[in-house]
């Protein structure tokens, strides 16, 4: 049995450590250089499996390459998990290349060298779950979307564009950064776009902003600030993922929206203090010595 589904991009991550970015034309030498499993399902799983939820792992297909090999032998060590992914010889494993610099900042660049195609976990599997962790990316979200519609399992979602987005329907939770609808969705009026989004799914909806207060939008309409915990990051990269995380495992439970976003916050606040997406997850004890520290402010109610 799964608890929690997660489907979408299996990659490999490779990281390099900049003492800053280059400029345009320069060269600049990296002070290190580490490979790490990456991808939202794998990252979100992470976390989920170190807080003792059973998670299976789906998405693209791997290649009978290095790096594949890699990512099956890392993730098949991993407690409480199942890996739902194919391999074909033709296939060359994806590729995250991510830059981060001394303050924890980072640019990613995917790379896809070859069409993958795509790893439907079972209706069994499904039927055992209690929701589904969807990333954006991949020609095989569709259908993964509409198979967990027909069964009516809730989806957990993140990154979306907006009311419209496709991936929206079904959803009990959203979650993004004021980053991402800043500069991939040109969106500035972050409440209009939580209630836009609220208003489709009735889902709760979640937007972090770095070292900020982040907004919530509860699933009963009730609207809340979270200061996130004040730290000095080493690697935000996952962070997003860390906080999604936290929203499903508060969900399973049904806890309190202040004590999951308390959660939520600790646990992408505790992962930007070490290198990679997912290498360490902050386990429940580092986490629920931090939630005090964290204030949950109610705005107002609807």
């Amino acid at each position: 049995m799964s608890a929690v589904i997660c489907y979408g991009s299996v990659i490999a991550d490779r990281v390099l450590e900049l003492p800053r970015f280059p400029r345009p034309g320069e060269g600049v030498h990296a002070l290190g250089e580490r490979l790490y499993v990456g991808g939202e399902p794998c990252n979100v799983g992470g976390h989920l499996v170190a807080w003792g939820v059973e998670v299976a792992i789906a998405g693209n297909r791997l290649g009978d390459d290095p790096l594949g090999a890699f990512l099956r032998e890392q993730l098949r060590r991993r407690p409480r998990t199942r890996l739902v992914v194919a391999s074909e010889p033709a296939i060359q494993t994806p590729t995250c290349y991510i830059w981060i610099t001394p303050d924890g900042e980072r640019t990613i660049v995917p790379s896809w060298p070859t069409p993958t195609g795509w790893t439907l976990p079972g209706e069994d599997l499904l039927r055992s779950a209690r929701i589904v962790s969807t990333s954006i990316y991949g020609p095989g979200m569709d259908e993964m979307l509409s198979l967990a519609r027909r069964l009516q399992l809730p989806l957990a979602v993140a990154d979306i564009s907006g009311p419209d987005d496709s991936r929206l329907p079904g959803a009990a939770i959203v979650t993004t950064s004021r980053a991402v609808l800043r500069y991939r969705h040109n969106v500035e009026e972050i409440e209009s776009w939580m209630a836009a989004v609220h208003s489709v799914a009735g889902a709760t909806v979640v937007v972090s902003d770095g070292p900020q207060p982040a907004l919530a939008l509860s699933a009963s309409g009730d609207w809340l600030r979270v200061q996130p915990p004040q730290i000095a990051p080493v690697d935000t990269t996952g962070a997003g993922d860390a906080l999604k995380a936290g929203m499903i495992l508060g969900w399973i439970n049904e806890w309190p929206l202040d004590r999951t976003l308390r959660w939520s916050c600790a646990a992408a606040g505790l992962q930007c203090l070490q290198p990679g997406p997912c290498e360490d997850p902050p386990n429940s004890a580092a986490i629920e010595a931090l939630l005090p520290s964290i204030e949950v402010e109610q705005l107002r109610q609807p």
